[in-house]
């Protein structure tokens, strides 16, 4: 929902100049922050899916906004 409409500064799906900063981190740094949380982000975005499960949701929007 927040990557869909960039609520509170999440990076818009498919969006490549918003997302080449975070980028920089590969796949493993973004899962990291994805799992953890960061900022208005809550830990796992706010859901129960596993780590395996992020990994997947992070590998997917990264790949759109290449």
């Amino acid at each position: 929902m927040c990557h869909a409409a960039g609520v509170a500064g999440a990076p818009k799906f498919g969006d490549k100049a918003a997302w080449a900063p975070r980028m920089k981190d590969g796949i493993d740094g973004m899962t990291k922050i994805a799992i953890q949380g960061k900022g208005a982000m809550p830990p796992r975005g706010g859901s129960q899916a596993s780590d395996a499960d992020m990994r997947a949701a992070v590998e997917y929007m990264a790949n759109a906004a290449k």
